[in-house]
């Protein structure tokens, strides 16, 4: 069984996001109280990367198991693609940094959240809140190109680690791709490979459109009627086993052939999504 490389310091993981910046982020997003998609996006990527820093935290230090990436796309005025790594000091062609470094660019903002006041009502309290990215908005959405860079960048950094953990591309969009069919681009990141496994393609597709909440379907009858669903659903791939039953074990709804694909997702499950994206094996 593939997918078994145990994540050390010698020997770190690999994640990159590919976030959809595109002019029809600004809509709102589906049981958010008109929080704008993009928004909904920023935030839930911006907590899961707090996570994987504490998830590598033993007391002050920060273990450096994991690199993490993050690649914005949209286009310009005139319809050219538009790419951009999030961290500082880093390109397209190499957007990672070492979890270390991440925690060492993380902005940090007071930011309001309700909670229960124990009595059948809520307060607001303020709490605080890290980010590394902001939402913006403008143009197409070049999902080829991202996929292509994505593939360039994961090619590389699989030719410095050939025994990691394959690395994990996580896409978050709202499916609409304007420069052409992705599906082939995303083939090409698949196919790339370590000697634990094949890179894995996880998407979260987040939609404007209330109901029809779906988290790791296993069968294309699942998926809503629309072209970008299916579309998004075709090109993720299937859970490897130790996935699998990790989401078994937080009593996620998943059954065998379950894809890493979400739909429609709340805060919560978006954040349960990426969060489950981001588990690969154990940590030494």
């Amino acid at each position: 069984m593939a997918y078994e490389a145990d994540i050390s310091r010698a020997n770190p993981a690999c994640f990159l996001f590919l976030v959809d910046q595109s002019g029809s982020m600004h809509e709102p997003m589906s049981g958010a109280a008109g929080e704008q998609k993009a928004e909904f996006a920023a935030s839930a990527l911006n907590r899961i990367v707090s996570e994987l820093i504490i998830r590598c935290s033993q007391g002050e230090t920060i273990r450096e198991y994991f690199y993490i990436g993050i690649i914005t796309y949209a286009t310009d005025g005139t319809g050219r693609p538009e790419l951009h790594p999030v961290f500082s000091g880093t390109s397209l062609d190499s957007p990672f940094l070492l979890i270390n470094e991440v925690d060492e660019q993380a902005q940090v903002e007071d930011r309001q959240r309700k909670i229960s006041d124990g009595a059948g009502g809520f307060i607001e309290v303020s709490e605080k809140f890290r980010v590394w990215l902001q939402p913006q908005i403008g143009g197409g959405t070049p999902m080829c190109s991202a996929l292509d860079a994505a593939r360039q960048a994961v090619d590389g950094w699989i030719m410095d680690h050939p025994d990691a953990y394959p690395p994990t591309v996580i896409n978050i969009t709202d499916g609409m791709a304007t420069d052409g069919d992705p599906e082939s681009w995303a083939q090409e990141v698949t196919d790339l490979e370590t000697s634990d496994g094949n890179v894995l393609l996880f998407n979260a597709h987040i939609s404007a459109v209330e109901g029809n909440r779906l988290q790791f379907p296993s069968s294309p009858a699942e998926i809503p009627v629309n072209d970008h669903a299916q579309m998004l659903y075709r090109m993720s791939s299937e859970l490897p086993e130790p996935t699998f039953a990790r989401a078994v074990s937080m009593d996620l709804p998943v059954s065998p052939g379950a894809r890493g694909y979400v739909f429609n997702a709340d805060a919560e499950a978006l954040v349960r999504f990426l969060d489950i994206g981001t588990r690969p094996g154990s940590l030494h």
